[in-house]
Order: C-alpha cells, then structure tokens, then sequence
C-alpha cells in the first residue's frame, strides 16, 4: 500500500485544532456518540492513460466519504480480462498516487471487487462510475458488493475513455498527434488553484501574461518552436524566470504513441472485444427489460 503524504498534514491539523478546542491531553475531542466516524472509500480500476474522466471519478468518490483508497489492478489481470495496458503497473500506480483525491494506493487490487477486499482494507462500500466493467467471460465485476448494499455510483464522465484515446492515436498520424498534444498536455483537472489555471491557459494559448509570475517551468523534453517559428518560451527566457524541472522519468508522449503503434493489432483487437462485451450486455438487460414489461402487462390482463 502507498500512502499519500500531503493528507497527513491535514489529518494533523484537524487533530490539532481538536486540542485546541478544549481538550486535554490523553482525552478524546468529544463523545463517541458526537464524533462522526470516518467513512473509507473504495475504488479500483485499471486507470490506464489516466485522464480527466479517472479523475472526476476519484473526485465524486472522495466526496462520498473522508479516506479514498485506490485499487489499481496488475498488467497480467488487464491483460486476461480486457487486453493488455499502453502502460505499466509500475507507471499507472504512480500516475494514481499523483491524483489529490486519492489517500491511498493499493498496488495488485483484484479485478472482481468483493466483500473479502472492502472488509480488508475496512472500507465501507466501493464506488465505480455508471459504465459496464465486465470479466473475461462476460460477468459484472461489482456483482457481489451491488448485492451486498455496498455500492455507489458516481457519474461517468461523457466523451473520454481509455478506449477511446487508444483507439483515435491508432487513427492519427505521429505529426497529427503532435499538434493535438500540444494543448491536451495540460491537463487542467488536477491544478490546485485557479491562479496555476490561468497561467497554463495562458502558455497554452501561446501568451505568457507574466504580471506576478516568479517563475515558469519546463521538463527536459524539447521545446518546439509555434506555427510561425517564435518561441513560446521567449518572454520567461528574457525575464530570466525559465527553469527546467527534472521529472525524473524519461517517458515521453511520442514514446506512448510508439507503444501503441508497435501493438496496433493487440490494441485494436482489445477495444473490438471490448465493444462487444458490452454490447451483448446491454442486449441482454434490454430482452430483461422487455420480459419484464410483457410480464406486468399480462398481469394487468
């Protein structure tokens, strides 16, 4: 399990304004009967090229509770059960941890969710989008918790899957894909102030409005010149306030692509049965819905 470090200094501050608030030391803050018990959240999922929807999902789950905890399954589960991942466990579990909703990660979570697992990591029900999420052979992934009671479900995010990102970079060219990432790279979703917002807006329209900015920072990945050959650089670089960050991490968006392009049929072949999957299923809930329809109209008869 990984922890995230920046809730422990709001765990700490809560404790400590509980002590000033009137208690002693060794005493609780108040009543068993008046404290509220904190509610632990699961969510699980492969979060493979995590975008803005992983994201919104993790924010409406943690709104749910007070300690979100995050499964994220293994490359060989990915694999058996929907198709290989364009990333490695090692990179998803990180690209988790990076997300501020998330408390904690747990690193293999199994791929069908079970009363067995929310009672280990004593969380009080899992949380999933309004999405299908089905086994190799076809079965609902969160049946048993569904049956249980122990089951939220938080809005899919429309317009963006992992599905369909894999499938658009199998369509677009390296060149096309190029001048797309250019602005998508800033993903906006998961900045911490409007202040950091508006200045990657700005960079990302290809206008620094440096008025109170210290300092503008850039990884180690080259920086490409705008349509008309100026750098989108130039202004930090005269105020002297550029600064390269090292990451740490020498995968690049053109290294995704190459991933994706050098498993073009492993990944083509994933989304098919994917979609179908999921087709059969709506086909099957849609004859329930009108057995059950014929039914309660021949018992009006």
């Amino acid at each position: 399990m990984i922890k995230n470090g920046h809730h422990h200094n709001h765990h700490q501050v809560n404790t400590a304004a509980g002590k000033d608030a009137g208690t002693t030391p060794g005493a609780t803050a108040c009543s068993p009967e008046k404290r509220r018990r904190r509610i632990r959240v699961w969510c699980d999922g492969c979060y493979d090229m995590v975008h803005y929807g992983h994201s919104n999902q993790l924010r409406q789950a943690k709104a749910m509770g007070d300690y979100l905890i995050v499964g994220v399954h293994t490359d060989s589960e990915i694999s058996k059960h929907k198709g290989p991942p364009v990333f490695t466990q090692e990179e998803r579990y990180k690209m988790v941890r990076a997300i501020k909703w998330v408390d904690e990660v747990v690193q293999g979570a199994p791929y069908v969710t079970t009363l067995e697992t929310l009672d280990k990591y004593n969380c009080d029900f899992c949380v999933h989008g309004d999405d299908i999420t089905l086994t190799v052979d076809g079965k609902d992934t969160y049946e048993e918790v569904k049956k249980s009671g122990r089951y939220r479900e938080c809005k899919r995010t429309q317009g963006v899957s992992t599905t369909d990102l894999v499938g658009r970079m199998l369509l677009m060219t390296k060149a096309h894909h190029s001048n797309i990432v250019s602005i998508t790279r800033f993903s906006l979703y998961e900045l911490r102030s409007e202040y950091k917002a508006k200045l990657l807006l700005s960079a990302v329209l290809g206008h620094f409005r440096l008025s109170g900015v210290d300092l503008v920072c850039h990884g180690k990945t080259e920086i490409y010149p705008d349509k008309d050959g100026s750098d989108p650089y130039a202004e930090p670089r005269r105020k002297g306030i550029l600064r390269t960050v090292d990451s740490g991490n020498s995968l690049t968006t053109d290294a995704i692509v190459q991933r994706i392009i050098k498993n073009r049929l492993l990944f083509e072949a994933r989304n098919q049965k994917k979609e179908a999957k999921e087709i059969a299923v709506i086909q099957a809930m849609k004859r329930q819905e009108e057995e059950k329809t014929k039914e309660r109209a021949q018992a009006v008869l």
